[in-house]
C-alpha cells in the first residue's frame, strides 16, 4: 500500500527548487531494526488484568484478514476485572461476558452475549466470520514481535479463530525534533513536529514556516499513523528543501515504531528487487 502525494506538497516541492540555501552537506547515515528482523516471543498471562484489559484490534478472523473500508475498525475492548468485553464488527456493537483461567482457557458466557442489528449492514460478510470465531474460541494466547503485542483466540491447539493487535500510540504524543529525514541528519535545521494523537492533529515550527495537518490512525496496521491535509506558510527560508523533504516523507508514512525513550521512527513500505514489500525508514524524531 503506497499514499499518493497532495498537490500542495507537489507545490511546495516546486517552491523548494527555487531555493538557493540547499542543504546537501546535511550527511550522516544511521542503522535502524526494522520490523521484519524482530523475533516472535511468548508473553506468560502471568497478569490478565495488565495484559488484557484495553483495546485490540482484530485483523485476521478464521485465517482471513479483515478488510473494512476507511474510519471503520473491528475491535474488542477487555476489561479482565469486571469479566466484561465489549467492541463493534465494523458495523455493530458486542456486549459480552467473558472468563480467562490460569491455563489460559477462554470462555465466552453465551447467554450474556449481546450484539446490536443494524438493518443496513453493510459488511455481513466479514461480521459473520469475526462472530463465528469469537464464539468458537476457546483458549487465547499472547505473544510479541519487536514492541508490537498481538493477541490470539483459538478454537483448538493449531487453529487461530481470531487474530488481534493491541494499538497504543500514546507515545507519539508531545514535541519531537526531526533527527534524520531519509537516513540524513538534519537536527541542525531545529524543525519542531507536536503531535497530538486524541484529537488526531499535527503542528510543525519549521523556520519561518507553521504548518499543520490532520493525523490519521490506521487501525488495521500495528502503529498504523498518517499524516494528512499538511499545510504550510510556505515562506522561504535557509532549509525550505529538507522541510519539504519532511513534509513528503510525513505523507509517505504508513506507521511508526519507538526506538526508544527518547526516539521514535516513521516508515512506509517499498518494493524490494523480488517484489516483496519491505519496511522503509523516512523520518527519526527525538524528544527535545
Amino acid at each position: 500500500m503506497f499514499k499518493r502525494i497532495t498537490i500542495l506538497t507537489l507545490l511546495t516541492v516546486l517552491i523548494a527548487c527555487q531555493s538557493v540555501m540547499a542543504d546537501n552537506n546535511l550527511t550522516g547515515q544511521s542503522e535502524h531494526y526494522y520490523f521484519g528482523e524482530d523475533q516472535i516471543t511468548p508473553i506468560n498471562l502471568t497478569n490478565p488484568s495488565a495484559q488484557l484489559n484495553g483495546e485490540w484490534n482484530i485483523i485476521e478472523a478464521e485465517g482471513q484478514k479483515v478488510y473494512l473500508p476507511r474510519e471503520t475498525w473491528a475491535y474488542l475492548f477487555f476489561d479482565y476485572d469486571n469479566h466484561v468485553m465489549y467492541g463493534n464488527t465494523g458495523s455493530n456493537s458486542i456486549n459480552a461476558v467473558f472468563t480467562v483461567d490460569g491455563s489460559n482457557n477462554f470462555k465466552l458466557q453465551e447467554h450474556d452475549f449481546y450484539i446490536t442489528n443494524k438493518t443496513d449492514n453493510l459488511y455481513q460478510d466479514a461480521e459473520n466470520i469475526i462472530l463465528k470465531g469469537l464464539r468458537e474460541s476457546r483458549t487465547i494466547a499472547l505473544y510479541k514481535k519487536g514492541d508490537i503485542e498481538f493477541m490470539e483466540l483459538k478454537r483448538d491447539k493449531n487453529h487461530v479463530s481470531l487474530k488481534l493487535v493491541r494499538h497504543n500510540l500514546d507515545f507519539m504524543n508531545g514535541s519531537w525534533l526531526v533527527e534524520s529525514i531519509n537516513g540524513k541528519d538534519v537536527s541542525m535545521c531545529q524543525i519542531k513536529l507536536v503531535n497530538d494523537i486524541d484529537l488526531q492533529t499535527v503542528n510543525i515550527v519549521s523556520g519561518s514556516n507553521i504548518i499543520n495537518g490532520a493525523i490519521y490512525i490506521d487501525h488495521t496496521e500495528p502503529f498504523g499513523i498518517e499524516y494528512e491535509d499538511l499545510k504550510s506558510t510556505r515562506y522561504q527560508w535557509k532549509y525550505i528543501d529538507t522541510e519539504t523533504r519532511l513534509l513528503i516523507s510525513l505523507e509517505e508514512t504508513l506507521y511508526c515504531r519507538k526506538l526508544n525513550e527518547s526516539e521514535v521512527e516513521l516508515y512506509t513500505k517499498e518494493l524490494d528487487e523480488r517484489g516483496y514489500e519491505i519496511d522503509k525508514s523516512l523520518v527519526v524524531l527525538r524528544k527535545p
